[in-house]
């Protein structure tokens, strides 16, 4: 179970579309009066400079997972709930939230434990519930998990639709463009494929790690300010089964992100008190 459970983790950190030169259609829900002609290729790739020019950012992440592994006859239904604070170069993260295990405990109970991370270029500090006591990890570590958290941020997330956009429904409201992609199957893989494989290369000592996708269902929506073109809204439900050294597991995944205070963050501190009592691994 700790294979998968690590994989787990992995995946979760890796995981923000009607014809490209049609324009966007307004919301049924509600009255549209501020109107835009741009049309989805246009929007798509204002918003992909928009992002690459981010510097930071804030997000709010609410997940819900539930992995099924049939050789252990174990279904595992995970909620994290997180607000991340991001800053691309130099890289600096802050993220604090709590992980919920359901019905894992004695009597079915659940099991709520308390997470927080500093990540900068040289040290990573990690706070977790249960043990009560900030970690310092080595460098070999802070390096690896940069590659991965690397691969968070809202350019990564939409950098793989580029090739779905012929599938996707493009609309608007007053303040946003609103891009919705439905699918299932091979030809969806891509979305994924890339981004968990390098991370999990970036985590493990194994040159060559395989790990196969089938997906059966996968749904993004995302919101586009009309204003900045950056991305203030990803979520994406994911069903799939993942295979890694003959072993396969179902895992649905349901991750809604908020995005906000665009190049707002200038800095991001570790607290003193945390670096002189942490336990270094």
């Amino acid at each position: 179970m700790k294979k998968w459970t690590a994989l787990l983790s992995v995946v979760t950190l890796s995981l923000g579309l009607a014809a490209c030169n049609e324009t966007a259609t307004p919301v049924q829900e509600k009255e549209v009066t501020e109107t835009s002609k741009l049309t989805l290729q246009e929007v798509y790739d204002k918003s992909m400079k928009a992002s690459k020019e981010l510097k930071s950012v804030k997000g709010s992440i609410d997940m819900k997972q539930t992995m099924t592994i049939p050789s252990e006859e174990m279904t595992l239904d995970i909620q994290s709930v997180m607000d991340m604070e991001y800053i691309i170069e130099p890289m600096q993260m802050h993220q604090k939230g709590t992980t919920t295990m359901l019905g894992v405990g004695e009597g079915g109970e659940s099991q709520e434990t308390e997470m927080e991370t500093y990540i900068t270029e040289d040290a990573m500090y990690m706070y977790e519930g249960t043990t009560a006591q900030w970690m310092k990890f080595p460098q070999e570590m802070v390096d690896q998990m940069l590659s991965t958290t690397k691969q968070t941020d809202p350019a990564t997330q939409l950098q793989p639709l580029q090739e779905y956009l012929e599938q996707v429904e493009f609309e608007q409201d007053d303040e946003n463009y609103i891009l919705t992609l439905e699918g299932s199957g091979e030809e969806f893989t891509s979305l994924v494929q890339d981004q968990v494989d390098e991370a999990l290369q970036s985590l493990t000592t194994e040159e060559n790690v395989n790990l196969d996708f089938a997906i059966h269902s996968i749904e993004y929506l995302v919101h586009i300010d009309k204003k900045s073109f950056q991305t203030n809204k990803l979520d994406m439900i994911i069903d799939m089964d993942m295979t890694i050294e003959g072993e396969t597991v179902n895992m649905q995944l349901n991750a809604k992100t908020n995005f906000s205070n665009f190049n707002e963050i200038d800095e991001i501190v570790v607290p003193q008190e945390i670096i002189d009592g942490a336990t270094e691994l």
